[in-house]
């Protein structure tokens, strides 16, 4: 238990720890945030994952300030702070109001991530929130959803400004990125993508290291309430032997794969236990490898919220 986190290099040369913290919440409470940010720093997360969408920002920013203050020999720098913009911002002047609204809410003066959230870009209201059709679906703005290139001259602008220490995209499908990097003076340093072991996206991973894009998994551990990964008698088997969680052995086989993963939590407990790192043989990452033979099972799918299919033509096994 306790192996050290190590930490990837990005294309640009900018270092990220392998093992980050995830804020998103599908309910927000309020001063639950600010607490799991603060327990995660004292398990010793260097790595936090936030967006404009979570809408809370602030109290991550609030979280980080009173741990800051409190642990003097920590500074700013030390800490990785990944946002991301909306799909209803990527105009190029959203985009830049997106990133400044973001780092107001954080209280920071850069960010060391700054991804291009979902590869859509949608209505906006005038108060700069998602505009709704009549049967509450988003409203897909067609000509730029085609053409991101506008929306990535901006992002490479935030990042020459210094807003930005490196920029990314997240939820792109390997046509997509291919069609990026087409037009892109920058390639994107991250792709922050669904990958557990009942969703390996094995294709995509390789596309992505073959083009010098670091892949980052959310929903590392898949949806733990599911009876699949729950109960798996490979990983209860696994983790047994280890003397580990189940959790524990899923993000070590993440991060042994080679990508940095970020699972979320907001039980302190868990938080602190996911930071544990053990790791794995390579008899025991195959056995987690064996698992995952013939899966192809998201868990991640906004249709619904959307109104659209985000994963059209699912190109990754």
């Amino acid at each position: 238990m306790g192996k050290t986190i190590p930490t990837l290099r990005l294309n640009n040369g900018v270092h990220i720890p392998a093992l980050g913290f995830g804020t998103y919440s599908n309910e927000v409470v309020k001063g639950e945030t600010h607490d799991a940010v603060i327990t995660a720093l004292d398990a010793g997360y260097r790595h936090i994952d936030c967006a404009w969408f979570y809408q809370n920002e602030g109290e991550v920013g609030s979280g980080l300030r009173e741990w800051l203050s409190r642990n003097p020999n920590v500074k700013r720098e030390d800490i990785f702070i990944t946002t991301k913009v909306w799909q209803h911002l990527l105009e190029p002047e959203d985009v830049e109001w997106s990133l400044n609204d973001s780092l107001k809410n954080l209280g920071l003066d850069y960010i060391d991530a700054f991804l291009i959230h979902w590869p859509f870009a949608v209505e906006r209201t005038e108060g700069h929130q998602v505009k709704l059709s009549p049967d509450g679906k988003y409203i897909l703005k067609k000509p730029l959803t085609n053409n991101l290139e506008p929306t990535w001259r901006a992002m490479e602008k935030a990042f020459r400004a210094g807003k930005a220490r490196s920029i990314g995209v997240s939820n792109w499908t390997i046509p997509q990125l291919e069609h990026l990097l087409k037009y892109a003076d920058m390639t994107p340093a991250i792709n922050q993508v669904e990958i557990h072991p009942f969703f390996p996206n094995a294709e995509l991973i390789n596309f992505c290291t073959s083009h010098s894009i670091l892949p980052v998994a959310y929903s590392p551990l898949g949806k733990m309430s599911s009876l699949s990964i729950a109960t798996n008698a490979g990983f209860l088997a696994l983790a047994e032997k280890k003397m580990a969680t189940v959790a524990q052995i899923l993000i070590a086989w993440g991060i042994k794969r080679g990508y940095a993963v970020i699972p979320k939590s907001a039980n302190a407990g868990r938080v602190k236990s996911n930071f544990e790192l053990v790791e794995l043989s390579d008899e025991e990452f195959e056995a987690v490898n064996k698992v995952t033979e013939g899966k192809h099972e998201r868990f991640v799918n906004p249709v619904e919220i959307f109104g659209f299919e985000p994963f059209p033509a699912e190109e990754s096994k």
